[in-house]
């Protein structure tokens, strides 16, 4: 897996969940919130821009400098090695077994 796509994910699921806490703590905003987004709302949205630009640069950083940038092509290799008959033998035949829908 790509770094990029685990940082939009992880990304995705931290602003989900900020949302949700958030929007329960900021519930006697309610009545408000036409005054405040027609006053703030550029500065609100371009700060919560940034947050999310933020978290995604640090979770991408993270996933390169622990080497998840090279992981999919080494256990894509190493899956072609395997289903070509070279390594583990029960592998091979299980990999076999599984492509040939016997599951016993």
């Amino acid at each position: 897996m790509q770094p990029w796509k685990i940082s939009a994910g992880l990304t995705a699921a931290i602003a989900g969940s900020a949302f949700l806490v958030g929007g329960a703590r900021l519930d006697y905003l309610g009545g408000h919130w036409p005054a405040i987004l027609a006053q703030h709302g550029i500065t609100l949205a371009l700060h919560a821009v940034l947050a999310l630009a933020a978290v995604a640069a640090a979770i991408y950083a993270v996933a390169r400098t622990a080497g998840l940038a090279d992981l999919g092509r080494r256990l894509g290799l190493a899956e072609r090695s395997v289903r070509r008959g070279e390594g583990d033998e029960d592998l091979t035949d299980a990999l076999r077994q599984d492509d040939e829908g016997d599951w016993e």
